[in-house]
């Protein structure tokens, strides 16, 4: 289980956590399969009037012109590293590639505009950190990790009929902490 942040190119600093499932193969080598999600929204309003109170309560009346929110959701398969530091520390490296989903939706108050759009496209990760045991069973984690990514969809075609593509850079360098279990059979 993790959670933490990641910030992409072309999106807002948004949550990112997950859940893998995996095994070790040997001493230092695991495998595992991965669920992620992330999920970050943006929400544009300005100030139309402000009203001055001579106490402890300030009002101020704002009005709201677009609410954009973005969900995606990873999925990988994972090579884990574990190489001890000291005997209360460990290294830990994880790589991955998988395929990515990427719902995006604005509501643009200002036009009338309410759309989803939808994306998919290829994923990798790379991480690095380390990890605390806090059991014979169960160790403690924290790991800076880069996500790349740019999910896409058909966008149709231009007037002289050539394709066109939109796609959205999720590429960026995210943090998080979690708790690995083992030795639950897989």
């Amino acid at each position: 289980f993790n959670v933490g942040l990641l910030s992409p190119t072309d999106a807002e600093r948004g949550f990112y956590g997950g859940l893998n499932m995996g095994r070790m193969v040997d001493e230092n080598v695991g495998v595992s399969v991965g669920f992620n999600v992330y999920r970050s929204s943006y929400t544009k309003k300005s100030t139309i009037g402000e009203k001055d109170q001579s106490g402890q309560i300030g009002i101020s009346t704002q009005q709201y012109e677009l609410d954009q929110s973005a969900t995606a959701i990873p999925l990988f398969f994972q090579l884990h590293y574990i190489g001890q530091i000291t005997p209360s520390l460990d290294l830990k490296v994880t790589g991955g590639i998988g395929y990515e989903l990427l719902w995006n939706s604005i509501t643009n108050f200002k036009t009338g505009q309410d759309d989803t759009q939808f994306f998919s496209g290829f994923a990798w990760q790379l991480g690095a950190g380390v990890s605390i045991p806090i059991s014979r069973a169960a160790d403690f984690y924290g790991e800076a990790f880069y996500h790349g990514g740019k999910p896409s969809q058909d966008g149709g075609e231009t007037v002289e009929g050539l394709p066109v593509i939109s796609e959205v850079n999720l590429n960026g360098f995210g943090i998080r902490v979690g708790v690995r279990l083992y030795g639950f059979g897989f």
